[in-house]
């Protein structure tokens, strides 16, 4: 990867309740910018964030994890943090390395308990976050309650 002075790398933090869609997101991020030449799935446990052997036999992100590519100049490191509050240590940590985040929120489940917990971390570390609504082909989804 090319060298990129200071200005022109970003801490982009993912964070969200588990099932929200961070890792699958990553990998399309990945997928995109050229990386990977096949998106990797949960279910297939061929992800490139998700690769210890217990996210892969539990299915969920255990740990935060660093990737990186390259878009228009920059550098961007994505942190793909896990979605249970019970590991608020790893998602704390990357929260504190990041210039700004993205939340994602799960349509078909709504504001959950855990999106609550880390909004509440946002709050406390100033951290300028982007809302994204997921999982809106789900038949349970709703958009509009979710926003609300």
């Amino acid at each position: 990867m090319a060298n990129f002075d200071i200005k022109h790398i970003k801490n982009v933090v993912l964070v969200g309740h588990t099932g929200s869609g961070k890792t699958t997101l990553v990998e399309s991020m990945l997928f995109e910018a050229g990386l990977i030449n096949r998106r990797g799935t949960i279910l297939d446990k061929n992800t490139v964030s998700d690769y210890t052997e217990i996210e892969h036999e539990k299915g969920k992100t255990f740990f935060s994890k660093l990737v990186n590519t390259k878009w228009k100049g920059y550098k961007i490191n994505l942190l793909d943090t896990p979605g249970y509050d019970d590991f608020a240590g790893e998602i704390i940590g990357a929260m504190r390395v990041a210039d700004c985040g993205l939340m994602l929120l799960n349509s078909a489940m709504g504001v959950e308990v855990g999106t609550d917990i880390i909004w509440d971390y946002t709050n406390d570390y100033k951290l300028p976050m982007l809302l994204a609504v997921n999982h809106l082909d789900n038949e349970k989804s709703d958009y509009d309650r979710t926003v609300n």
